[in-house]
């Protein structure tokens, strides 16, 4: 008898923390890699308000998405890092309502970085054509930054020229601000998200406006999510004024009105002040005497902070 109530007892354990794991919600959100640590931020956030809902994501290159999920079709959300792959798979029929004026929540930046110290002297977009410049492009079928590199560099009319010195075509960003902390490339572009990941062992050289990309973030739910409601809040806390602060942490712009040309180009100086605060975390990362103050790095403070935890306890 007491044993059989024993095995009562087991059984019904299991059958109670088995409902507790089918009840979780486990959320597919398929996201650019460049978007990595603002995005694991916003996780936190939100699984902590929606204690029943966990948030996976995949994160790839934005190029791999739309085979993966014309595969797959699996997925709650998706945030590729460029507007180009999502409005292909609204063309698709992938993504339900989305808004191209509202579902923005931050932007990137296009940014020049370099090894520490700038070693081959880059000051302006047109150095990256000099003889000699080893320079690391994207390539544009896997990563996004790889659109903007060609855009970028037609734009000054140097194209050719650059991809003569390129000696990288990485298909993920991580792969360029790799190799320029490792000293294996003189320069790349890259967003000023991945830009400041590497202040502790990168130069950060703000674009001339003309050159500046502004590139929009966007976000959709995705017509087969398995738990649509629970996506849809999630991508309404998103796009709330809390989690555009949460990318404004991860040195992204987040001004609405921010004016750009037809191809997405700066057109005012409405990005040079969080452009300053960029450079000036770089340069508090490496002099510990510099203030982490709202006037000097702006909202990076907490990143320039970690850094320098990390920097401390390697050395």
């Amino acid at each position: 008898m007491i044993k059989n109530f024993g095995v009562c007892l087991i059984i019904s354990f299991f059958l109670l923390t088995s409902q507790a794991y089918c009840d979780d919600k486990e959320m597919l959100f398929h996201a650019g890699v460049g978007q990595r640590s603002s995005l694991n931020e916003i996780k936190e956030v939100f699984e902590e308000q929606n204690p029943e809902v966990k948030v996976n994501f995949s994160y790839k290159g934005s190029g791999y998405f739309i085979a993966d999920i014309t595969r797959s079709r699996q997925g709650d959300l998706f945030m590729p890092g460029e507007e180009f792959y999502l409005l292909q798979a609204v063309q698709r029929g992938f993504v339900n309502n989305y808004n191209p004026k509202t579902d923005i929540p931050a932007y990137f930046v296009t940014v020049l970085i370099t090894p520490k110290g700038n070693p081959a002297n880059i000051k302006t977009i047109k150095d990256l054509a000099r003889p000699g410049v080893r320079v690391g492009l994207g390539n544009p079928r896997s990563c996004a930054i790889g659109i903007w590199h060609k855009k970028t560099f037609e734009k000054a009319g140097i194209w050719d020229k650059v991809k003569e010195n390129a000696v990288l075509s990485a298909k993920c960003i991580p792969e360029l601000g790799n190799a320029a902390q490792h000293n294996a490339i003189d320069a790349t572009i890259v967003w000023s998200t991945t830009a400041v990941l590497y202040l502790k062992d990168v130069e950060i050289i703000p674009i001339e406006p003309e050159y500046r990309g502004i590139i929009r973030l966007p976000v959709g739910v995705l017509k087969f999510a398995r738990y649509e409601k629970e996506a849809q809040q999630l991508k309404d806390f998103i796009l709330s004024d809390k989690g555009r602060q949460i990318f404004h942490k991860h040195a992204y712009t987040i001004d609405p009105d921010i004016l750009t040309d037809k191809d997405g180009f700066c057109l005012d100086n409405k990005t040079d002040r969080d452009m300053a605060y960029l450079v000036n975390a770089a340069k508090a990362v490496k002099d510990l005497s510099l203030p982490l103050t709202q006037e000097f790095v702006g909202s990076l403070a907490n990143e320039v902070e970690r850094q320098r935890k990390t920097n401390r306890a390697g050395n």
